[in-house]
């Protein structure tokens, strides 16, 4: 299967400061810098390919250094072990909350953490996986999915406030848990994800987001759009988009040949 990505990370037109960030497949982004994007193209020959977004929290030079950190440490963990499964996800996460728990202390940063939604495209059966309220979306013959479930107070206690998350990487968090699916029908051809971040999700309505990744706009245009949309719809937070594309192609083939 070819793949084809993008993503684009701003701080919005609110916040002072940009506290996501985001990875795909190779590059980091986001993290501090207050406007960036990437675009990614290739195969599942490529190896193990992790695409996610993180919502850095705890404040300037904390929440952002805690989603960059965590994107790397994530992109560090595909590289070493080549594939997962539901089970090396989760401890792999358990180990990458541990190691930012610690550089908050050496920061003197002990709540700086971050949500992390994404997904993993390999063979043998792909997934998805999320910790805290930044979301994973499928677009599957024309429909919309969310495949993600929001760790947030609001989706258990109604009338809640949305911002209240109930499970983070880091965060000073005793422990976290992770929310993972894999399977050979997570992704097949024809097949669109879609990760953001809150400053996202909450202000752009699930059909306007289904019509753009349905356009046939390249991700890292279709992303950018997105986050264009949602601060022109008056998000007051950062926002990220990633998008993912998977097609059939031929054998042999790389995405854009």
């Amino acid at each position: 299967m070819n793949i084809t990505a993008g993503a684009y990370s701003s701080k919005g037109s609110v916040r002072p400061h940009n506290e996501d960030a985001f990875l795909i497949a190779v590059e980091t982004g986001g993290g501090g810098i207050d406007d960036a994007g990437a675009a990614f193209s290739g195969t599942l020959d490529d190896g193990c390919l992790l695409f996610l977004v993180a919502d850095g929290m705890g404040g300037h030079a904390a929440g952002d250094a805690a989603s960059a950190f965590v994107s790397e440490q994530m992109k560090h963990a595909a590289r070493q072990n080549g594939s997962f499964d539901s089970a090396l996800l989760e401890k792999t996460v358990k180990e990458i909350h541990a190691r930012l728990l610690e550089e908050g202390k050496k920061r003197g940063t002990p709540n700086m953490g971050t949500t992390l939604a994404g997904i993993v495209l390999q063979s043998g059966g792909c997934g998805f996986f999320n910790a805290g309220d930044s979301r994973v979306y499928r677009l599957r013959n024309g429909f919309l999915q969310q495949l993600s479930r929001d760790d947030s107070l609001s989706s258990v206690v109604p009338g809640a406030a949305k911002n209240i998350i109930t499970n983070a990487i880091g965060a000073g968090l005793a422990e976290t848990s992770v929310e993972s699916r894999f399977s050979p029908a997570v992704a097949v051809a024809g097949d669109v994800f879609f990760m953001c971040s809150d400053g996202v999700h909450g202000f752009i309505p699930d059909d306007d987001l289904e019509r753009m990744l349905a356009d046939c706009s390249s991700p890292a245009e279709t992303a950018r759009k997105i986050v264009e949309t949602a601060i022109a719809n008056n998000s007051d937070d950062n926002c990220t988009a990633a998008v993912v594309k998977i097609d059939a192609g031929a054998p042999g083939e790389k995405a854009g040949e």
